[in-house]
């Protein structure tokens, strides 16, 4: 009797019944309805719009933002330039009034010589009635016309002392000198005008600076 060979074994030997192995299926694919496909779309169109939307209103505020600060910055020039030309009409207006001024005085005091003269005699008699002796000096072409009138003046306000009326050659004939024991005045036109040119020269000159 012969002895049998020993059989390998594989490991593709099936143990099940037959049939009983189940053939393998790749999965199914993923179907999707009309209606789900569209909701999609629309979910999909929405968020691309609101995205628009979005980046439409960041280019918005930029060009507002920009075009305010450009608006500010022309408002600041006009404001600028109208302060430059409200100061240079200011300047003007001045100039103006002072040469006005200027003239009418001069016209005045040539035409009217001795009537700010009897002002300021009229005011010193009235402040110095205690004065036993008041001198009024006035350019010699005026005396004959001053004294009687000086002299009425000081009769009109009872002065009890003595007013004398003298000529002064170095006075302009816009100009009169009062003195008393104590004291004195001048009224010099030319000082006087020259003060007020250099007053409103420095105010024209720095509006306009």
């Amino acid at each position: 009797m012969m002895a049998h060979e020993p059989v390998k074994f594989t490991f593709d030997t099936s143990f099940e019944a037959p049939g009983s192995r189940r053939k393998q299926q790749a999965p199914p694919e993923p179907t999707f309805t009309a209606a789900e496909l569209d909701a999609v779309r629309q979910q999909a169109f929405a968020q691309g719009e609101a995205a628009g939307r979005a980046e439409q209103a960041r280019a918005n505020a930029a060009a507002l933002a920009q075009a305010s600060t450009a608006l500010a910055q022309e408002i600041s020039a006009v404001t600028q330039s109208l302060a430059g030309r409200q100061a240079a009409l200011t300047a003007d207006a001045a100039t103006l009034g002072h040469t006005v001024a200027r003239r009418l005085c001069e016209t005045l005091t040539a035409a009217l010589p001795l009537a700010e003269m009897t002002a300021m005699v009229t005011a010193c008699i009235q402040d110095l009635k205690d004065e036993p002796r008041i001198v009024v000096y006035a350019h010699p072409d005026l005396l004959d016309e001053a004294r009687p009138l000086f002299e009425a003046t000081a009769a009109a306000q009872a002065f009890p002392g003595r007013l004398i009326v003298l000529a002064d050659q170095a006075l302009a004939r816009s100009d009169v000198r009062i003195e008393w024991a104590h004291g004195g005045i001048l009224r010099d036109m030319g000082a006087l005008m020259r003060t007020v040119d250099a007053t409103v020269g420095r105010y024209v000159a720095a509006r306009r600076a």
